[in-house]
């Protein structure tokens, strides 16, 4: 987010905090300025009640600045990055009787923005594995658009118009005076330099749309149901850019995106806002002072000694990586996990992980996790049974899958799947290892079933030689024909990472633009489009290398989880170091993890109590553990 874009909020947002403070504060706070003495200081901590999406804090900080400028505000957070209950997203400083007439007036802004961001949030990630984009409406707060679309960016989605003004949208009350083309001709030269979307609301109008030439910019499918959707995404065969509306819901919106279609818009985002729960707790200075968690940490860390290891993945919060005796990527963990003897692993990270390092651990070895539901939605978009399903369909195909496929799972994905590999002969790998295991693979058997992500798996195979049209993207619901399944040599499952799937090919686009001679390295969990337009892809321990080999005065723009980012940002000052996407995505999951969590977990431990102890079923671990062996025996 540049100063430039803060800016333009802000000027949208003052006449609304001008408002908002003349009708909630008018003369003045009754209240505070009966009891308060006029020189009271205190301090206020905006804390999350819920998990959510933040958004407006630029505009929060202002209202506390209009009210009285010296209250200081601190944010602990970005907007938008996911906070969970209990979280300090901000802290206000200053003249008592200010802040508490301010404190109303603030909320109602960043509740409002950050339910807005929440809710696109749970758009996009239901559609984060398909190549759909979420889109808002004008359906927004009269006098909030700015303010409103703002906060559906935060949450990952994109800007439709603004307004009337910026593109020409032929709807079907256009239509109707005279027809698609006629409409599209009057339009072309009124405005010969706006974009053009048609309104279809049917196949027919379609055919006439696409008939255009030069193409029309966009093409909006109107209240369509999937089955004519379908077919508008195979008649269009990627001509022109296809935007689905109309009774889009969080339900439904993942089926319209398997469809094929570019864009769905989601007038719900911004019209039926459901505020994010958030409150401000006050009190004077010198009576707010928070527990010591660091030291409390550190104390149990000491007690527990050499029983006791962290292990930390790199996208976990700074305040619990600094505990971590060791800290990487999955598959550095995955060996460190093998290397110590400590009884107690306590793993900061997500639950795939700690599975993983307790179907490592040596016997009386016993692996924990701050936060049994820190899940990860990539490893969730395949199931053992889904898997199953479609390792019967290339039985059926092929009369004995076993000979003609080596089963490659993603470090990201549960212990059953990695048991499934065990049994049949395959392998578990990593992003810092994929093309080492994948070319064993094929020198196993001459096809690979590569799950549950589909980028990572599609980035390997295309950066080792294997051309796209080798290449199959399963689809669950509608398995491919026996003929297209037979021409692949690589079958990807149709998974992705929702963090990874925020960067787009603009976003390389407009940071070249912005800093000539950037160098733009992204995680090969990115679409293809995006690791096609970057320098150089790698996993995370790659990435910072790097970086941390790079002479001063580089610059980068790095595609992957933001925590990771902004930690090499203060680790190396004299390089410029700044996300690629410019909402820099977070992932939920991995902040889960957080230090209070880290303490109960070692307080459990230092009164002898396992909390959270992560254990996989002995048959499951015994197959699973042959699929990890032979990934660390290829190194």
């Amino acid at each position: 987010m540049t100063k430039q874009e803060v800016d333009s909020l802000l000027r949208a947002a003052q006449p609304l905090i001008d408002l908002a403070i003349a009708e909630d504060i008018g003369p003045g706070d009754a209240t505070s300025e009966a009891i308060l003495a006029a020189d009271a200081v205190l301090k206020g901590r905006i804390v999350a009640k819920s998990a959510g999406v933040i958004a407006g804090l630029p505009v929060a900080e202002a209202v506390f600045r209009r009210v009285h400028p010296d209250i200081e505000f601190i944010a602990h957070v970005d907007d938008g990055q996911e906070v969970v209950p209990g979280e300090l997203v901000a802290e206000v400083r200053g003249p008592g009787r200010g802040l508490l007439a301010a404190e109303r007036t603030a909320l109602n802004f960043l509740q409002r923005m950050s339910g807005i961001a929440t809710l696109t949030r749970r758009f996009v990630d239901a559609v984060a594995c398909t190549s759909a984009a979420i889109l808002d409406t004008r359906k927004t707060l009269p006098g909030y658009r700015v303010l409103d679309k703002y906060a559906v960016r935060m949450g990952g989605g994109l800007n439709h118009r603004m307004s009337l003004y910026d593109m020409i949208l032929i709807k079907d009350n256009h239509i109707a005076a005279g027809g698609i083309i006629p409409a599209v001709a009057r339009a072309r030269t009124a405005c010969p330099d706006l974009p053009i979307e048609v309104e279809v609301r049917s196949l027919d109008e379609l055919c006439q749309a696409l008939s255009i030439t030069p193409s029309v910019e966009r093409i909006m499918l109107d209240n369509m149901s999937l089955e004519e959707i379908r077919q508008a995404v195979s008649i269009t065969a990627g001509r022109v850019p296809l935007e689905v509306s109309g009774n889009i819901t969080l339900e439904g919106v993942a089926e319209a995106a398997a469809t094929g279609v570019d864009y769905i818009s989601v007038g719900a985002l911004t019209h039926s806002v459901k505020a994010l729960d958030l409150s401000m707790e006050v009190g004077r200075v010198e009576e707010t002072s928070i527990p010591d968690l660091s030291s409390r940490v550190a104390r149990l860390k000491s007690i527990l000694g050499e029983r006791l290891v962290i292990l930390g993945h790199h996208y976990q919060r700074d305040e619990v990586i600094a505990f971590a005796d060791f800290r990487g990527d999955s598959l550095k963990l995955a060996r460190d996990a093998t290397q110590t003897d400590a009884e107690f692993i306590v793993f900061c990270g997500v639950h795939f992980m700690a599975e993983t390092a307790a179907i490592l651990a040596k016997p009386g070895q016993h692996v924990l996790i701050p936060d049994a539901t820190a899940g990860c939605y990539l490893a969730d978009t395949a199931t053992l049974e889904a898997v199953q399903a479609a390792w019967d369909v290339l039985e059926t195909v092929f009369g004995d899958a076993d000979a003609e496929f080596t089963p490659i799972t993603y470090v990201n994905s549960s212990a059953a799947l990695k048991a499934f590999c065990g049994r049949h002969n395959g392998v578990v790998c990593t992003s810092g290892n994929a093309a080492k295991v994948l070319d064993w693979a094929l020198e196993q058997r001459p096809r690979v079933f590569f799950f549950p992500d589909q980028h990572l798996g599609r980035n390997t195979a295309k950066r080792m030689g294997i051309p796209l049209h080798e290449m199959l993207l399963w689809n669950v619901h509608y398995p491919p024909n026996p003929e297209a399944i037979r021409q692949a040599r690589v079958i990807l499952w149709p998974g992705a990472c929702n963090v990874h799937q925020r960067f787009r090919p603009e976003h390389v686009a407009a940071v070249r633009e912005r800093f000539p001679g950037v160098r733009v390295i992204v995680h090969p969990e990115c679409k293809m489009e995006v690791v096609d337009l970057a320098d150089d892809v790698g996993s995370t321990a790659h990435i910072i290398r790097q970086v941390e080999a790079a002479p001063p005065g580089t610059r980068w723009a790095i595609g992957t989880e933001s925590r990771l980012v902004h930690r090499l940002q203060r680790e190396h000052p004299e390089q410029l170091v700044i996300s690629l996407a410019d909402v820099p995505p977070f992932c939920r999951t991995m902040g889960q993890i957080t230090l209070p969590k880290l303490a109960h977990v070692l307080e459990a431990l230092a009164g002898g109590e396992l909390v959270n102890e992560v254990c996989v079923e002995a048959e499951t671990a015994h197959w699973a553990r042959k699929a990890l062996e032979r990934m660390l025996e290829l190194g």
